[in-house]
């Protein structure tokens, strides 16, 4: 054989081992966990529409069922489609500890139901406009809010795919000083 043969039976034996080794790869109980939404947030003071954008480590912890799921999210509101509010643009920062659980499992797809804990930062401007015409001057705000997480929806999960899609339309954020955020989130896991 010459060398040309050698290097095509070799490129041959890398690709067939490289395919077969991608077919039959396990994958850990760890995952990244990226997602983004629409909703609403809403407290004492401010009232807005806009888009959430999270990402978080995600951990399954009992018969792929039971998932731990730290995140980090952030929001940008305003009250642009909102009509009994003053004009109003502003950031919510979420740091989210939920659980996740499988209530029903068929094979690749899962209803889901979650719940956990969060820690809320809510800043930004409310404005002089909006339907409030009387009012005279705009003021800066940033508060804190603490409290708690419960959300539904499907998954798909095939144990032989790296991805993972999460359709969750319920997801409400609740806390103190009558903060509550909700929106539909989709969410993808890219498993390690």
């Amino acid at each position: 054989m010459n060398k040309l043969a050698y290097r095509k039976l070799t490129l041959f034996l890398f690709v067939l081992l490289f395919y077969s080794n991608i077919q039959s790869q396990e994958f850990s109980k760890n995952s990244i966990r990226i997602s983004s939404g629409i909703g609403v947030s809403m407290d004492g003071t401010t009232d807005g529409l806009g888009i959430i954008y999270s990402v978080g480590y995600q951990r399954d912890i009992w018969k792929d069922k039971f998932r731990f799921n730290p995140n980090f999210s952030i929001g940008h509101y305003s009250s642009k489609f909102v009509m009994d509010a003053r004009d109003q643009y502003f950031n919510s920062i979420n740091l989210q500890t939920n659980l996740f659980y499988d209530l029903i499992k068929i094979r690749a797809f899962s209803v889901v139901l979650g719940t956990g804990l969060l820690i809320n930062n809510s800043r930004g401007l409310i404005g002089t406009g909006g339907d409030f015409e009387g009012e005279q001057s705009s003021e800066y705000f940033s508060d804190f809010y603490f409290g708690g997480y419960f959300g539904g929806g499907f998954r798909i999960n095939s144990p032989n795919k790296r991805a993972t899609i999460d359709i969750m339309p319920l997801n409400i954020n609740f806390g103190n000083d009558y903060f509550m955020e909700s929106h539909l989130i989709i969410a993808i896991g890219i498993k390690f």
